[in-house]
């Protein structure tokens, strides 16, 4: 949902009793967005936690319909065909839950506005750059078949079809991001609430298709009979067939003004897509809506225009109205914090630290325990003494009789399905084994042997440079 700059604020007594600082489930309610005759929105926050979370619009069932048990089926298919549309242009719905007997949804929070409030002045709508309004429409056209081709948990196609796609319900964000939103009168398999009664019309008269006015069946291209109204209004500024009662009858009859003939020079190739788009028979319109996206694509590349969402978005904050422009940035930085309010986290990250080599945590193969207790360990000068005798092998491995590596001499450590880890070199370029007996170090060339009696060399070399020096003072003296 996004934040309305065009409408009255309603009155407390409209508002349920919800205000401000109000709690709804697990959220806290912040501001109101805007009060219908079925619901409240308000943007809201989680009531819990470290200060930092995102901002959700809280949609609540009004007190009076609160106990219509119909109206919480439709509320309740709302969510779940929601909740079935995973796509960047489709408005996500987080939770559906009760709160103190009042039904309420959790959706995705567009800070911006919608295309109805882009378009409004006053009491008139302005038309867009032709390329801006070709791209949001394009957007809203891969959200739709996003929804069109949603599928349940075992893989069939909901069939939705949305219904109500008009200027209000396409969402745009001060980022340029296009959402389309509001599935609460769209058709769809295994939904709770009834199917349309006889006679009864559901949608905005001025976007509704001939077949939803004659009661005739109808699939997904009566969503993209309403795309083709919003392109019209987009560009044009103005209703292809009105507003009203009166629209419905023109709508039957296919009567209005093709965009050329109001406006000489609007594109041809964009007013062919208007054309197909708002065809009476549905066999002559897009079969998708993904069709009618690839046709607006293609335009823009022949008209050579590159529009991206920084263009959307620079439009959209040319025609906000400026206070509301700074309340929702207001809200958006509200949730930051202050930076110490983290410090409490940040400080529960300290035992979930890596474990080093010398931290005790790794844990060696459980023979090797166990081959430590069967073979102690020599002392460092044991390793000199003759009656000792020591088994050395090279890193390789390898048997003192034949020279071949033993399976079980290759590897200390088992792999995970218990055989020892073997590679092609170890097979193929064994190390034997060498015996050794230790023996006493022999001492280094050019170094004297040490005298017998355990006298230390030292003293030896201290008496033999005093006897030189009495010499070459006894020659110094004659």
């Amino acid at each position: 949902m996004s934040t309305r700059s065009d409408s009255a604020s309603p009155k407390p007594d409209d508002l349920d009793g919800l205000r401000s600082g109000s709690r709804v489930g697990r959220y806290t309610l912040v501001a109101q967005l805007a009060s219908g005759g079925m619901a409240h929105v308000w943007t809201a926050e989680p009531a819990s936690g470290s200060g930092l979370g995102r901002l959700v619009a809280v949609k609540v069932i009004r007190s009076e319909l609160a106990d219509d048990v119909e109206y919480a089926r439709m509320f309740i298919d709302e969510a779940t065909i929601a909740c079935a549309i995973e796509h960047p242009n489709v408005c996500q719905t987080y939770e559906l839950d009760r709160h103190e007997g009042t039904m309420f949804m959790a959706m995705e929070w567009v800070p911006g506005d919608s295309l109805g409030g882009l378009l409004r002045e006053r009491d008139h709508f302005a038309p867009l750059d032709v390329g801006v309004a070709v791209r949001i429409c394009a957007d809203a056209c891969a959200g739709l078949h996003a929804a069109h081709e949603a599928v349940d948990e075992r893989g069939q196609t909901l069939g939705v079809i949305h219904r109500d796609v008009s200027p209000p319900n396409i969402l745009i964000s001060l980022q340029g991001q296009v959402k389309v939103s509001d599935f609460g009168i769209a058709k769809a398999r295994h939904q709770l609430h009834e199917r349309t009664k006889t006679g009864e019309v559901k949608g905005k008269f001025g976007y509704l298709a001939p077949e939803q006015i004659t009661g005739t069946k109808g699939d997904r291209r009566i969503d993209i009979y309403a795309m083709g109204c919003v392109l019209y209004v987009a560009t044009m500024g103005l209703r292809p067939f009105g507003n009203g009662p009166k629209a419905m009858a023109k709508i039957l009859l296919g009567e209005y003004r093709k965009p050329s003939e109001i406006d000489p020079m609007y594109p041809p190739g964009l007013e062919a897509i208007v054309v197909r788009a708002l065809a009476h028979d549905p066999a002559d319109r897009f079969q998708t809506a993904g069709a009618m996206k690839e046709a607006l694509e293609k335009w823009l590349v022949e008209a050579q225009l590159v529009v991206t969402g920084a263009d959307v978005a620079e439009a959209l904050a040319e025609r906000m109205n400026p206070k509301t422009l700074d309340e929702i940035r207001s809200m958006q930085t509200k949730r930051r914090g202050p930076r110490a309010n983290f410090g409490a986290l940040l400080e529960s990250f300290d035992a979930l630290e890596p474990p080093t080599a010398a931290s005790g945590v790794l844990v060696p193969p459980g023979d090797l325990a166990e081959k430590s207790k069967r073979t102690p360990a020599l002392e460092p000068e044991q390793l000199f003494d003759e009656g000792v005798e020591r088994t050395m092998r090279t890193p390789g491995g390898g048997s003192p009789r034949t020279g071949k590596a033993k399976p079980e001499e290759r590897s200390g450590w088992k792999r995970a399905d218990g055989r020892n880890e073997v590679t092609k070199t170890e097979k193929d370029f064994p190390s034997p084994m060498v015996t050794v007996r230790p023996t006493r170090p022999r001492t280094q060339p050019g170094r004297r042997k040490p005298p017998p009696g355990g006298i230390p060399v030292i003293i030896w070399q201290a008496a033999g440079a005093g006897v030189v020096f009495a010499a070459i003072l006894w020659l110094l003296t004659q």
